[in-house]
């Protein structure tokens, strides 16, 4: 089993971070790690969705399927997706990611290829199946994968730079099978057979390589120099607070599944994904419906996720540097609440139609990144992390068993069913974005009343335990000085001058960790509320 430990190098050494040592380390970082990730997952995603293009290249003539069977060999990937996403995040924290995620692919890479050489639905559905349970434990593996090497104040911005790669497969999608159709006949495969097989040849060549460039943590990164190796993990333990725990604990599975805000999340993201599947299966179709041919279908279904593309990053970079997540994520919402709009009106011309297409790509990619972030953000604790982003993940992915079934053959060319769900889906969502923000707030101002609770009758490890119920798991600013740590609010942490109350010496252990980690700053006359000392992100 392997292992994985967090501790400071040298117990004895003051933690002094340098913003041009640490900005230095960013560079390299994102240079080695967010690359691979992306292209990791343009694979992952041009994958599961290349079945839309598969169909305008005559699929469903092909192997005589009906309207229906086609969107049930859609939705029964899900199946398998939703029933292995927790199990294999779970299996992340204690097996190596350069093996897991390696092995993931190699799967999956053979399946997709053996889907070119299917006859039947039988076939088609066993395999898309199977596609889904290796598929699964890609995306949170990556999610997980990137909270071991950034701070919470930097992931947005890095989760929308490898999810670029969904928007990068959908609009390459559209331009790969636009030139594989040109294969038709050759050898004597149809055209979506070579769009299986070619890119799932391309994923298990991916894989082989993918084993040696994954890095499985900053201490192993032998790429990175000692003092950096020390950087990464440090600025990582300072930025989470005394909640987290990389400890393989049952009881963070506990927390995980009893937590009010992970379920929150987890409707959130069902929301969201059921408009992101359909979107991303069926654009061609709704191009199609509007007047064009099956080939400049497939060419027009690309605008939409470059614009989406360019969305998500940019407004992650905007919500990293404001540390705000709920405004950009509600703006992104109503953003394709209007392309929706656009598409299931009547009175729409067919340009606005498919400008009301573009909008939707624009709004629907950008939301994820934001949300993904707002969500590892308030979970602390590898494993309750690693278990309640797979929970809401993998919920959100039985959005898409609901999407293969939204847009309907007798909807056909309007697919007014379909749009008008994706709108009410919509709605919801902001409705649950403003309750979860109200709902953390209030939970911030309970830990803040009495943070002394939390440590009654626990020793120090089972502090650590606490996850982000820690009253010090959540700094919303990087620097704090010396006083914050240790004489203000010294209830919480056991510290000189607490007092009122607290057990100094049953929390000694902890007490002697925090005066181990106070940050030199030039001003140390900050009040300790100015810090903004919110516990869960609630924006």
């Amino acid at each position: 089993m392997a292992t994985h430990s967090v501790d400071i190098f040298d117990k004895k050494d003051e933690i002094i971070i340098s913003s041009a040592e640490e900005k230095k380390l960013l560079k390299k970082l994102d240079l080695r790690i967010i690359p691979l990730l992306t292209l990791l997952f343009t694979l992952n995603f041009l994958d599961r969705v290349n079945i839309g293009n598969a169909r305008l290249a005559h699929l469903e003539r092909d192997l005589n399927l009906t309207g229906v069977e086609f969107n049930w060999c859609l939705g029964i990937f899900f199946i398998g997706y939703v029933l292995f996403e927790v199990p294999s995040n779970i299996l992340l924290v204690k097996i190596k990611p350069s093996i897991w995620i390696s092995s993931l692919m190699v799967c999956w890479g053979i399946i997709m290829t053996s889907m070119a050489f299917v006859r039947n639905f039988s076939q088609l559905m066993g395999t898309r199946f199977i596609l889904g349970v290796f598929e699964s434990g890609l995306f949170p593996a990556i999610v997980f994968y990137i909270t071991k090497w950034y701070k919470r104040s930097e992931r947005s911005y890095r989760i929308s730079l490898f999810f670029s790669g969904a928007t990068i497969a959908g609009a390459f999608s559209g331009l790969l099978a636009f030139a594989i159709m040109n294969l038709d006949g050759k050898f004597g495969l149809s055209g979506w057979r070579w769009i299986f097989l070619i890119e799932g040849l391309a994923t298990v060549i991916v894989s082989f390589f993918s084993y040696f460039l994954i890095t499985d943590y900053a201490e192993s990164a032998s790429w990175l120099t000692e003092d950096e190796r020390k950087l990464a993990v440090n600025r990582l333990l300072l930025d989470e607070g005394h909640g987290h725990t990389t400890r393989f604990d049952k009881f963070q599975i506990f927390q995980a599944f009893t937590d009010l805000k992970v379920y929150i999340f987890m409707f959130m993201y069902f929301c969201i994904l059921v408009i992101m599947y359909s979107f991303s299966f069926f654009l061609p179709t709704i191009v199609n419906g509007l007047g064009f041919n099956p080939v400049i279908s497939q060419l027009l279904s690309t605008p939409p996720f470059f614009l989406g593309c360019v969305t998500s990053i940019t407004l992650a970079i905007l919500a990293d540097r404001h540390k705000v997540r709920s405004p950009y994520l509600i703006s992104c919402l109503l953003a394709a609440i209007v392309g929706y709009a656009l598409l299931v009106s009547g009175n729409s011309s067919i340009a606005l139609k498919y400008s009301g297409a573009c909008i939707v790509g624009l709004g629907t990619f950008a939301c994820v990144p934001n949300l993904l972030a707002w969500t590892l953000n308030n979970l602390s604790g590898d494993l309750k992390r690693a278990v309640g982003c797979a929970m809401a993940i993998s919920w959100g992915n039985l959005g898409g068993i609901v999407s293969a079934q939204l847009y309907r053959p007798n909807d056909a060319p309007t697919y007014k069913f379909g749009h008008s769900t994706a709108l009410s889906l919509l709605i919801v969502a902001v409705i649950l974005s403003i309750i979860q923000y109200y709902h953390l707030n209030r939970m911030n101002k309970y830990k803040l009343k009495d943070p002394v609770r939390f440590f009654k009758g626990i020793n120090e490890e089972d502090a650590k335990n606490l996850g982000d119920l820690h009253p010090s798991c959540e700094w919303r600013r990087e620097w704090c000085p010396n006083g914050a740590l240790n004489g203000v609010n010294g209830a919480a942490n056991g510290v000189n001058g607490a007092a009122n109350g607290v057990n100094g010496a049953a929390n000694e252990p902890m007490v002697l960790r925090m005066e181990q980690m106070e940050l030199r700053m030039e001003s140390m006359d900050t009040n300790f509320f100015e810090l903004h000392y919110q516990f869960y992100s609630i924006s």
